[in-house]
């Protein structure tokens, strides 16, 4: 048997599966913002997800950037108390079983890019939006070669000269974007935002982070996921886009597919393409 988890800032996937090609219904639980209590409380749910079954290997993404060894989180600014722990020693301690462990979005990437809408691209680039701004570069169905993994949310889109020594401030895709910013910056939840100025104005910021992120990684397709995507129009920043690039040719853009459980099918395929 493998399990596979999916923890994010806000909410954590359980899952298993038996014949490494479907996984089973998803345990899905808000996740803890202490550590030590999101370790016990998925000791807690072992039982109801293992039954008498033991696990052959573990992998699962976790919000924010890993060491390079992918042992444990340096930086997680959705899950500060997560940094710094012994996260795939004690994981392994917890299953008794091998851990393998990547960033969230990177696991969601993957699985879209095997089984959802980036299946049949070589090269998938994978952006999520939701309580911040992640994302992956799939080549030829794996996570592409990396020391600290990808975190297309923190390149910066402006800076502004705060002064005459030349200090300057900088201003990040995921400021602007993010579910946490809309709702800093319009002062409303985003899924209760209906105004189509303001979507309008997310859209365009979102298009000049996908230029950048295009320019870099030069896909056959932009995927686009996370929640706030759900209230973006797809066909608005691709045209966006396409003003800004020097590409002759501009990627194909589609929306996510595989909806919660995209992470947990990358963590299955992780496991399974070896």
């Amino acid at each position: 048997m493998y399990f596979l988890f999916d923890i994010g800032g806000t909410k954590m996937r359980f899952t298993t599966s038996v014949d490494n090609h479907h996984i089973n219904e998803p345990l899905i639980l808000d996740t803890p913002q202490n550590f030590n209590q999101a370790i016990q409380t998925i000791k807690d749910h072992l039982p109801s997800l293992l039954g008498n079954q033991k696990i052959k290997k573990a992998a699962g993404g976790i919000a924010g950037m890993f060491d390079s060894q992918k042992s444990k989180l340096v930086r997680s600014p959705n899950l500060p108390d997560f940094e710094h722990q012994p996260l795939k020693e004690i994981l392994e301690e917890t299953l008794q079983a091998p851990v393998f462990l990547e960033n969230d979005a990177a696991m969601v990437g993957l699985g879209e890019a095997t089984i959802g809408a980036g299946k049949g691209f070589d090269i998938v680039a994978y952006i999520t939006i939701s309580t911040g701004v992640g994302g992956v570069r799939i080549v030829k169905g794996k996570i592409d070669t990396n020391k600290f993994g990808f975190e297309p949310g923190h390149q910066i889109i402006n800076f502004t000269h705060s002064d005459h020594t030349g200090n300057f401030k900088v201003v990040e895709l995921e400021s602007l974007v993010s579910g946490k910013s809309v709702q800093k910056i319009y002062n409303q939840d985003p899924r209760d935002i209906t105004d189509p100025d303001i979507w309008n104005l997310v859209s365009k910021e979102i298009a000049i982070g996908l230029t950048n992120t295009i320019l870099h990684w030069s896909p056959d397709i932009v995927v686009l996921g996370g929640s706030v995507s759900k209230s973006l129009n797809i066909e608005t920043i691709k045209k966006n886009a396409e003003e800004l690039l020097i590409f002759p040719e501009i990627p194909e853009f589609r929306k996510a597919v595989l909806l919660d459980s995209s992470g947990l099918y990358g963590a299955l395929h992780f496991l399974t393409s070896d």
